[in-house]
């Protein structure tokens, strides 16, 4: 037996749950599916109950079973009646298993019945094609696997999400912005298992076009910002990799590439420890800029959406100001902190700035340059190359100023979510070098963060 076949079979021992987890999985499926009907039935839509998701399908992985519940309402019913009835069914069928709202499209409602997750989900009784909303779609989905998976595939897509999984692309929610589980399944049926999708992926091109039937490359013009295109089977105008950034997508090609050259089970196993002696020890701890804050909790969904936003914002701002930025993240425990994590090319800028203008033979552009430099320089010339300088004394000079002045802009100045910047004003604290370290030996949520930051990425090290 090579390699590669002795680590297939170990991972397959870590991927296919035992017949007394399907069992237990079972029974709990049909006690949430039972609340939720009879929740149901007492409606005045008598919406129908359908169940989905992995456990329909039989793809959840051993020991991470989840259970999706589609509330199917009458498609004439508008929206925010949807959702007001949609969740009181969802609330209320399960009451006594510690519901929680979570946020895509529309609102949805979490709840975990003994170790096993449900979800619970209004959408759209209408026929294929004539979707009102983004759930309308999985029932069908589900349909659709139940018919192209035997227990074959079934192992074969099983093999990839744990794969994914533990090279850290698995998930398309937006702290992860990775692969979905029913992108797994796709791609398993197109490639026709875990191995063949990952040769295939070794070599996927920019604007990867990947369909279950044959379609002209011009289908690719329907999604022009599309990093890699995979059209959904229940509905091929809609590209399946919208939810993947780029990263994630370098990701799986590169681990792909990696584990066909030199098979490992650590590439199923997860990423390892990071401890916090690598901080300490990094010659980059010097570089490294938190901007830590208290919020209000609110939906994990909403507040990852904040964070990314506000990050790509303050970035922006960063580099209108000359900081240059080499690595950044958001960091949060999901309840009430979070941060924003630098690791900067220099902590302090020079004291001036030299502006660079046009040259003299361009009239009017000359004209502007030493107007609006004129008064503020502490000198202006003209040098060799007959371009207009000035030199003047830079208003932001550290990053504890840059992030003052960013806070405390006039209201959307900043570009941080409105729904962040009066908690970020109120708490926020930073901390620059070594200081990092001695926050992040309290915080787990923050140190990890820390640690990957100043540490090459764990596939390219592997």
């Amino acid at each position: 037996m090579n390699e590669l076949n002795k680590v297939i079979e170990e991972a397959l021992k870590l991927v296919e749950p035992s017949k007394e987890e399907i069992d237990h999985v079972k029974a709990l499926a049909s006690i949430a599916f039972q609340k939720v009907s009879k929740v149901a039935s007492d409606s005045k839509f008598k919406p129908s109950v359908v169940l989905g998701g992995s456990y329909a399908k039989g793809t959840w992985l051993k020991g991470e079973a989840d259970i999706d519940i589609f509330v199917k309402f009458p498609k004439d019913l508008e929206k925010k009646e949807l959702e007001k009835y949609g969740l009181d069914i969802a609330l209320n069928s399960m009451k006594g298993y510690n519901p929680v709202l979570r946020y895509s499209e529309h609102p949805y409602v979490e709840a975990c019945i003994e170790d096993v997750k449900v979800n619970v989900v209004p959408c759209y009784d209408v026929k294929k094609g004539e979707w009102k909303s983004a759930a309308d779609r999985s029932p069908y989905h589900t349909e659709f696997m139940v018919k192209a998976l035997d227990d074959d595939l079934r192992r074969e897509v099983r093999m990839l999400k744990k794969f994914m999984k533990g090279i850290g692309v698995y998930g398309a929610e937006i702290a992860i912005q990775g692969f979905s589980g029913y992108v797994c399944e796709v791609l398993s049926i197109n490639y026709g298992s875990f191995i063949s999708t990952l040769k295939s992926a070794s070599r996927w091109a920019e604007r990867e076009l990947i369909s279950l039937k044959k379609v002209d490359e011009d289908f690719k013009k329907l999604f022009p910002q599309a990093e890699i295109i995979i059209l959904d089977p229940v509905d091929y105008r809609r590209n399946l990799g919208t939810a993947i950034s780029q990263k994630r997508l370098a990701e799986f090609i590169l681990a792909s590439r990696f584990f066909l050259e030199k098979p490992s089970i650590n590439y199923f196993i997860g990423e390892k420890d990071y401890s916090l002696n690598k901080l300490e020890k990094s010659d980059l701890i010097e570089n490294l800029v938190t901007l830590k804050f208290k919020h209000s909790k609110r939906s994990i969904d909403i507040l990852w959406g904040q964070l990314k936003r506000s990050l790509n914002h303050i970035l922006k701002q960063l580099d209108i100001h000359n900081f240059k930025v080499i690595r950044a993240n958001c960091a949060t425990d999901e309840i009430e902190n979070s941060a924003f994590i630098f690791l900067m090319e220099r902590i302090d800028q020079p004291t001036i700035e030299i502006k660079i203008g046009p040259k003299v033979f361009r009239n009017e552009d000359s004209k502007k340059f030493i107007e609006k430099n004129i008064k503020k320089s502490k000198i202006i010339w003209i040098r060799d190359d007959a371009r207009l300088y000035a030199m003047i004394e830079r208003r932001v000079k550290n990053l504890d100023d840059f992030f003052y002045n960013l806070i405390h802009a006039p209201k959307g100045g900043s570009g941080i979510a409105p729904g962040l910047i009066n908690d970020i004003t109120n708490t926020y604290e930073v901390h620059v070098g070594k200081d990092n370290f001695k926050i992040a030996s309290s915080i787990p949520w923050l140190a990890k963060e820390l640690v990957k930051i100043v540490s090459s990425d764990r596939l390219l090290t592997e």
